[in-house]
């Protein structure tokens, strides 16, 4: 007869069981664990906090880290969280050797180790190397907006600013007028109440002149006081204060292979940044791979940048300069002659140089003739100024060549269809899957550490799988 298993919570067990047998050989604990042993923590840079220090436990930083990268892995990543899953999880009662650290001790060395932590990304690649998980073929760049933790539905413009900060001068100014009444009176339980009060008042006036100080400079037309890093820019659809997370993903198993947070709102300027730290992370073998990129890296100067220093980069062309036949007198169908200092046209008349023309970050040449462009057969298809076809020539304007001779090539299209098929999915999975829509922490410094944790967990998912086939 069959018998029903049921719970007995009287049992006695007579010798407990090991803690080594807690979790099975595959679990992702077990991989993180020696991942963490593998690393030399003191070259690194982590710090070792003394025991005992205000009446808290001295954990080891091999234990805390476990804690966080794990967490991460896992999709936990809240100081309080961790604490309550060193508690409740089996994986983490394991991790943790059921020693349930407290979410301040972790805190703290969330914060005394920032630049640490953005130092273990690089190993999650170094790792990657040596497994083979890298092709060093064909790498992608992209960027993804996430909104900053401060609100993004309030107000901060010049105007708004101004405002704020004389409403808080008002009030700084009654506050003290009260105090300095108490303080006659000698009413101590008055002043011990309400002195914190002013003091959060003034902090809060300081971080809006800060803030206002940046709109004043220039720097943004928006700053929010809480978070004076963060910028405006479009983060799922909406226009909210927000970091711009960067990502250079390797094609064979879509390892993160570069990542960096700035606060500009578009990618201009990006580019061989990205390279440069995909390549010092990777190692000499990353000069093999081809970078591709959508059309907010392609400007000029980054392009010019990465052929001078020998970057393989494939970027979308603006539309009507790879089609000819369809816009024969767009300005990229106008060839530049240096020796002779002239602009070929595409009916080979030559346009002459007329002068220095200045823009914003940038001074070009224009090719100008009034007379040179009278008479011409397509005149009325090329221009409708009576003055004759204006061509500007940028410093960059012989890479830019090269690159849409580069473009043009049917491989170097089929290559670059792939960019969005090898990156955009990684941004899915952090994004949608794992959650990941919202930083929760302050600060370009501790967003990038936040960005370099969420990397390496996604690094360290694609490498247990690889573990799990090699143990």
């Amino acid at each position: 007869m069959a018998r029903e298993i049921e719970a007995d919570y009287e049992q006695v067990h007579l010798l407990p069981a090991a803690l080594e047998d807690w979790v099975g050989p595959e679990h992702p604990a077990r991989f993180v664990r020696e991942f963490v042993r593998a690393l030399d923590l003191t070259a690194m840079g982590f710090k070792r906090g003394a025991a005992g220090v205000e009446g808290r436990p001295g954990y080891a930083p091999e234990l805390l880290l476990r804690l966080w990268l794990y967490g991460y892995v896992e999709k936990v990543r809240s100081s309080r969280k961790l604490e309550r899953a060193c508690r409740e999880q089996m994986g983490f009662v394991w991790l943790c050797g059921n020693q349930a650290p407290d979410h301040n001790s972790l805190w703290r060395f969330w914060q005394a180790n920032r630049e640490a932590l953005r130092a273990v990304f690089k190993k999650t690649v170094k790792v990657a190397v040596e497994l083979n998980l890298i092709g060093f073929v064909l790498q992608a760049l992209d960027g993804t907006k996430i909104e900053a933790v401060c609100s993004g539905r309030r107000v901060c413009d010049q105007a708004a600013l101004r405002q704020l900060l004389e409403h808080l001068d008002q009030v700084v100014a009654a506050r003290e007028a009260v105090l300095e009444e108490a303080a006659r009176r000698e009413d101590e339980e008055f002043l011990g109440r309400e002195q914190p009060v002013l003091e959060r008042d003034l902090m809060c006036a300081e971080r809006v002149r800060a803030a206002l100080t940046v709109v004043e400079a220039g720097e943004s037309r928006h700053v929010h006081p809480g978070e004076l890093e963060a910028r405006r820019m479009e983060s799922d659809g909406r226009n909210r204060f927000a970091y711009n997370a960067q990502a250079v993903v390797d094609h064979q198993q879509r390892i993160i292979v570069a990542a960096e947070v700035v606060n500009a709102p578009d990618d201009h300027g990006q580019l061989n940044a990205l390279v440069e730290k995909a390549q010092a992370n990777i190692g000499a073998k990353a000069t093999r791979s081809t970078t591709l990129v959508d059309g907010g890296y392609a400007n000029g100067r980054e392009l010019q940048q990465a052929a001078q220093a020998g970057h393989d980069v494939l970027a979308p062309m603006p539309s009507g300069m790879l089609n000819p036949e369809q816009n024969p007198y767009h300005a990229s169908c106008f060839r530049h002659d240096p020796e002779r200092d002239v602009v070929v046209c595409p009916q080979g008349r030559l346009l002459p140089f007329r002068r220095l023309r200045a823009k914003p970050r940038l001074t070009v040449r224009e090719y100008r003739s009034a007379r040179i462009c009278r008479g011409c057969p397509a005149q009325t298809l090329c221009t409708r100024d009576r003055h004759g076809r204006s061509i500007e020539i940028a410093p960059w304007d012989q890479a830019m060549q090269i690159h849409r001779r580069k473009m043009a090539q049917p491989l170097s299209s089929a290559l670059l269809k792939m960019r969005s098929e090898i990156v955009e999915p990684v941004f899915g999975w952090i994004k949608a899957q794992w959650g990941f829509r919202r930083w929760t922490v302050r600060g370009l410094a501790s967003v990038s550490t936040q960005w370099a944790l969420v990397c390496s967990a996604a690094n360290l998912r694609a490498i247990h799988r690889a573990w799990l086939n090699f143990a």
